[in-house]
């Protein structure tokens, strides 16, 4: 990886890919609660960590089309995956986290302009930095294995992944993140739920994560459009995985 501007960004909610609708992005961050915990023997503070949060906070423009901003937006949701890609290649980084979009609130400029302020916080868990395990959103017509991608080091400490269904036809359809020691022999590290149409899951998993990573595509199907975001745990992490 090497530095990079702002462009060429997806951001995927739900199952809605609303890349082509955001107008920019205010702020993702990850506030921590500081907890005084100074006793009077100390003649400078103590501080503790205390509880860790999520948000982020956007402008939209307008869509009502199908699968568009309107659509998935107009109502605050009450638990959707977030994935807000900086880039579109495989192993790109990718702001993840579980979310709820609280507002959905317009301004009509001088100009004529129509834009909406959309932020979402956490749900009942830390938002990280992972990255894509597939290239943006991906469009697959049958069972396919997907791109390796290196990480450089077998791991101990778990994984998260986020899947992002938002367009379907067919019967059923799983994505599968695969793990292997040599990039030849893989095994299942985590299977998301079988879907019969558009949605939305996010997954973890304890324990071992091998060096290589991939998402294969199994099912009926013709053609599914999906994302699938990644992130392996560290032994420093503030996430407990199960």
């Amino acid at each position: 990886m090497a530095k990079k501007a702002g462009l060429a960004q997806k951001m995927f909610v739900g199952n809605f890919d609303v890349s082509a609708d955001i107008a920019s992005v205010e702020t993702c961050s990850t506030p921590v609660a500081v907890l005084d915990v100074t006793a009077i023997d100390k003649s400078a503070t103590e501080r503790l960590q205390g509880l860790v949060s999520g948000t982020c906070q956007f402008t939209s423009y307008f869509n009502d089309a199908a699968a568009a901003a309107h659509l998935g937006f107009r109502a605050p949701s009450t638990d959707v995956g977030f994935s807000w890609f900086i880039g579109q290649t495989v192993g790109d980084a990718v702001f993840m986290m579980d979310a709820q979009t609280v507002n959905y609130d317009p301004t009509r400029g001088a100009d004529g302009a129509l834009t909406f302020a959309v932020e979402a916080n956490t749900k009942n868990n830390v938002p990280v930095w992972g990255v894509a395990l597939t290239a943006g959103a991906i469009t697959h017509t049958s069972a396919t294995n997907g791109t390796t991608l290196d990480q450089g080091a077998q791991t101990s400490a778990g994984a998260e992944a986020i899947l992002h269904v938002t367009s379907f036809t067919g019967s059923n359809f799983t994505a599968t993140v695969q793990d292997s020691a040599n990039g030849s022999d893989w095994g299942t590290l985590k299977a998301f739920t079988q879907v019969t149409g558009v949605g939305n899951e996010r997954v973890t998993v304890s324990g071992t994560v091998e060096r290589y990573v991939r998402v294969i595509s199994t099912g009926t199907f013709n053609p599914v459009t999906f994302a699938v975001s990644f992130r392996r745990g560290a032994a420093t992490d503030r996430v407990t995985y199960s």
